[in-house]
């Protein structure tokens, strides 16, 4: 028989059993829950392949798992909405300036005239978007898969070659808040990390990347390829990959809960949880290119169609409303009051109110069409955006500064192609937008940049090159250079000698080397002369080139020639097709 004494010290120990084994059963249930919810992740989770079963994974991973479970793998419980200004450290850190592409600046452009006191040249066409680090450092790269670093002054920081080209369909870089800059490549791409001295820090092999960079506050990165979406660590290891029918050509935005909005090729726009899985999509009548921004209040997305409506849609993924307004490729930007603003390929910029009504319409040219700028919106009401002119002929490219009202401040004609670009805004009210260009001397691409000028240095004297004889009549390039102290872009004019000019030709970067073609139609010494203006008229001195011309191209020619001259000379309006063909 066991005294009164025993029985109590088998309670005790019994208690304490309870105790000590509790905790262990609440860790193997919590585990089996973790593995059953991993079941029912979506299947775009390659980060498995290499593990026989997800208990596996779970097994070698559970410490990780255990302590990221709740943020990870259930669903984010509402929490309250903090202010719509950039949590980075940044003036622009990323395309749309923020995670919700909001595309407004806390800064303001009131004493930026539009001029463009800067140009900086690329190797190759820039249809991406620049980013603006908190020391002013400006980044953009090019389709070459040079990836520049810029001073504020437009001097080059460093260059660092990407393992490809930027993305065809601007790519632009984003910078996370510890400085180091994320760019995507195309044509067997990669996402590359780059410290911000410009040695690479890391870079993995994706899928196609056709999209900017979107960063949230932890760390994470998300952009679309042609297999979907990726979320992925800063150490570039794969969060998630979600799987669409078709390429994504629309950066996702984040919402405050994690909540990923993009649109893809097969006509949806999607919302995916922070775990990777789907939310909700909507379908549309279209391609989706547009990139989704979500409201200030975060509680509406907006997001155009190929088809040409611009959506509002809900949290839940239900429609709030539609707008007919033409195919928009960027993202709508709100000011203050919650207005949407935007270009379309149809000639057209617009503005849209939070319900749905559009406000005004800016027309452009005929033929003219916004193709992936995203407005940028100053503190004070200044709405910046590309524009193509004549978009199927690659027509040239411009910049427009309009007031919230729609009507024009300014703009000006930047690029003999086009301009995919989005406008961005520094802490000191300067804009920065990238072009491309034909490739006259090898000039592909641009980054330019408006606002005010301190002082001003006119254009050093044009050095000009070419041959120093010619045949008559022979269409002869001629090489032409200026270099400006304040790195100002420059115009040309110039005299042929023969009493023929031109008169300024459109703006270049400083130092670049265009060239001319010209024939002279009488033998002689003719003395070219080319003289340098910048963007704010200051004049350099003539610089000069001597060619003879004095060789006929055989005595049948010259006879011929002459009669023909001749003849025009005593019959003014003979033969006008003539005329023309012998003035060529």
């Amino acid at each position: 028989m066991l005294n009164k004494s025993h029985h109590q010290l088998i309670i005790t120990i019994g208690v304490l059993c309870i105790f000590l084994i509790l905790p262990v059963t609440a860790q193997i249930n919590n585990n089996d829950t973790i593995v059953n919810e991993l079941k029912n992740i979506d299947k775009n989770f390659p980060q498995y392949a290499n593990y026989a079963s997800i208990k596996e994974y779970v097994e070698n991973h559970i410490s990780t798992l255990s302590e990221n479970y709740i943020s990870e793998i259930k669903v984010q419980s509402p929490q309250v909405k903090p202010s719509p200004e950039n949590i980075f450290d940044h003036p622009w850190p990323m395309q749309g300036y923020n995670r919700e592409h909001l595309g407004r600046s806390p800064y303001g452009t009131a004493s930026n005239p539009g001029i463009e006191k800067w140009r900086f040249s690329a190797s190759d066409w820039c249809d991406g978007s620049p980013a603006i680090a908190n020391d002013g450092t400006v980044y953009f790269g090019d389709a070459s898969g040079d990836f520049y670093a810029i001073y504020p002054d437009g001097n080059l920081k460093w260059r660092f070659t990407a393992a490809r080209g930027l993305g065809d369909f601007g790519s632009s870089p984003a910078i996370a808040p510890d400085g180091v800059i994320y760019i995507g490549t195309a044509f067997g791409s990669y996402i590359e990390a780059v410290n911000p001295n410009g040695t690479e820090k890391w870079r993995c092999l994706t899928p196609e990347v056709d999209t900017s960079i979107t960063i949230d506050e932890d760390g994470v990165i998300y952009f679309g390829h042609h297999q979907g979406v990726d979320a992925r660590y800063s150490n570039g290891t794969l969060k998630w990959r979600f799987l669409t029918d078709d390429f994504v050509q629309s950066t996702p935005a984040v919402d405050d809960d994690g909540i990923v909005y993009f649109g893809s090729h097969d006509h949806y726009i999607y919302a995916v949880y922070p775990n990777g899985t789907l939310k909700w999509k909507f379908l549309t009548g279209s391609w989706v290119h547009g990139s989704p921004t979500i409201g200030a209040d975060g509680t509406t997305i907006y997001c155009g169609s190929d088809e040409g409506y611009l959506y509002a849609l809900y949290q839940n993924g239900t429609m709030k409303w539609r707008v007919m307004v033409g195919g928009m490729r960027a993202s709508p930007s709100l000011d203050k009051d919650g207005n949407l603003y935007f270009g379309v390929w149809d000639s057209r910029i617009t503005s849209v109110s939070p319900n749905g009504t559009i406000r005004w319409v800016f027309p452009l040219r005929s033929g003219d069409g916004v193709w992936g700028s995203t407005a940028a919106i100053s503190d004070d009401g200044t709405v910046y955006i590309g524009n193509n002119i004549d978009i199927d002929m690659l027509g040239g490219g411009e910049i427009l500064a309009l007031d919230l009202n729609g009507t024009l401040k300014w703009r000006k004609i930047i690029s003999n192609q086009l301009v995919r670009s989005s406008a961005v805004i520094g802490s000191d009210g300067t804009v920065y937008i990238c072009s491309s260009s034909s490739g006259q001397c090898d000039i592909w691409g641009h980054l330019h940049v408006f606002g005010p000028v301190v002082s001003n240095i006119p254009p050093n004297t044009p050095s000009i090159t070419g041959p120093i004889e010619a045949h008559v009549r022979e269409s002869i390039a001629i090489y032409f250079s200026a270099t400006d102290d304040d790195l100002n872009p420059i115009s040309y004019y110039v005299d042929w000698g023969d009493g023929q000019t031109y008169n300024w030709t459109g703006d270049f970067g400083s130092g670049e080397t265009i060239y001319g073609y010209h024939k002279w139609l009488l033998q002689g010494s003719y003395t070219i002369k080319v003289k340098a203006r910048d963007t704010l008229g200051a004049e350099s001195n003539w610089g000069t080139f001597k060619i003879r011309v004095p060789i006929r191209n055989n005595l049948f020619d010259e006879t011929f020639f002459q009669l023909i001259e001749r003849f025009l000379e005593n019959h003014p309006y003979a033969f006008p097709i003539l005329r023309q063909l012998l003035a060529q």
